[in-house]
């Protein structure tokens, strides 16, 4: 994977020449046809999805019958909006629509077309299979690359509405290395299709100043990322406020996330190693930890998606100085991501780096689903020893529970059929686990 290094010398230089890198991203987001919006004029509404404010004054939209010029210095902050009138779209006809914004030195920043011949060009996108009927072109939600007619305008506002998923499921993993002296970050993609997505690109921006903002006083960096389906960033500063921009090759589907590393707690113990395994039938981990017996507790914590940890266990421990080692196991759960959390008697908790298991490396694929993705109903496959019931629970990207059902298996092969529209669009671990075994079989599964 591209890595990339933020240096405090690095940092520096690019605090100073921030005009060089483009922290905003201006994108054309809704517009109206054929007198639709007030005042017998149509309007065109700019977001920008970048990390930073976007000085966007002298840029132009350029339409069929119609140059619109921004006015000097118009400054458009990071998350918002810009909506220009126009006098009135020639074209009300999606095939007959072309519509590209360019910078002050004329060149293109982004386009949407219905027209083939200028679909061409890379940058521009194509709304020739937009669905749905209306007098306004949105795109799903903010800066998504899927267009949609829609009833009512959102000029001004978010076009994201209740429902509504992004194209791209991104889920987050922050944490810190053994040293205490850099951080990472991953960024997940969860779709099952998430190798189109790619190559990746970000722009990360440092808040050195500590003040909230985002802007010319901080240190920016680019950077891309081929390797699907996760974006990783290493070796970041130890400790303060990021704010990242992922876009995919396609040019849309941006997103931006906020991020914190915190810092690392000073206490009389020292994690030397922290690893783990599973063969699918038992977790197993290793610890080395050295103490002068100012250690209160040890406890094993899983989580989903590496955001939200939750006790596990309590790892084998006494109070006892000196450098010690932990072997120890745990039965399998549904998540894959794990940390030791250690706790003084003065209550201070500092945690160890994440271990993640792959569940593709888990023998535990005994049951099947389809389709994949699934709308309101899937079809599960699977093998029962004996005739008992079981669970079937569905996990958001998050780590909550969205959905639990109870089966009844027969032994031998099952086919069961669960209804599912009550889940909402989005990627799902499932999991089932049958009364008389320890052991869940887990896939992860795709609702369009």
């Amino acid at each position: 994977m591209n890595r990339l290094m933020i240096a405090l010398l690095m940092g520096l230089i690019l605090g100073l020449q921030a005009g060089a890198f483009a922290q905003g991203r201006v994108i054309i987001n809704e517009f109206s046809i054929g007198s639709s919006y007030k005042n017998g004029q149509d309007f065109i509404e700019l977001k920008n999805v970048g990390i930073a404010d976007a000085n966007i004054g002298n840029f132009t939209i350029v339409l069929e019958n119609e140059i619109i010029r921004i006015p000097s210095n118009t400054i458009l902050p990071a998350g918002g909006f810009y909506v220009a009138s126009t006098t009135q779209m020639i074209a009300t006809e999606a095939n007959n629509i072309s519509i590209s914004l360019n910078d002050s030195t004329a060149k293109l920043v982004d386009g949407i077309a219905g027209k083939a011949a200028n679909l061409n060009n890379t940058s521009v996108e194509s709304i020739l299979n937009t669905t749905g009927k209306g007098n306004y072109f949105a795109r799903k939600t903010d800066g998504d690359c899927i267009w949609q007619l829609e009833a009512a305008h959102t000029a001004g506002a978010s076009n994201t509405k209740i429902g509504n998923n992004a194209s791209i499921q991104i889920s987050k993993l922050v944490a810190m290395n053994t040293n205490c002296i850099s951080g990472k970050v991953n960024f997940t993609v969860e779709n099952s299709n998430a190798a189109s997505f790619f190559t990746m690109n970000y722009i990360i921006g440092f808040d050195a100043n500590n003040d909230g903002k985002f802007n010319g006083k901080d240190p920016f960096e680019k950077g891309i990322d081929s390797s699907a389906p996760v974006v990783e960033i290493n070796n970041l500063y130890s400790t303060g406020s990021y704010k990242v921009m992922l876009e995919p090759i396609s040019g849309c589907n941006q997103q931006v996330f906020d991020f914190k590393i915190d810092p690392c707690i000073t206490m009389a113990v020292k994690l030397k190693k922290f690893t783990g395994s599973t063969n699918g039938k038992v977790n197993n981990f290793d610890v080395e930890i050295e103490t002068d017996a100012d250690l209160k507790e040890l406890r094993l914590e899983g989580s989903f998606n590496g955001n939200q940890f939750e006790k596990v266990s309590n790892v084998p421990f006494q109070n006892r100085a000196g450098l010690q080692t932990i072997a120890f196991n745990s039965n399998p759960t549904q998540q894959s991501y794990f940390r030791i959390a250690m706790t003084d008697v003065n209550n201070k908790t500092t945690y160890s780096p994440v271990v993640r298991f792959s569940l593709n490396e888990q023998p535990m694929s005994k049951m099947s689903a389809s389709p994949n993705p699934f709308n309101d109903v899937i079809q599960l496959q699977l093998q029962a020893e004996k005739s008992e019931k079981a669970v079937v629970q569905f996990y958001a990207t998050n780590g909550a529970l969205a959905l639990t059902q109870t089966i009844d298996l027969m032994s031998g092969h099952n086919n069961i059929r669960l209804q599912t529209s009550q889940l909402q669009k989005g990627m799902y671990i499932v999991s089932i686990r049958n009364a008389s075994s320890q052991q869940a079989q887990i896939t992860r599964l795709m609702k369009g």
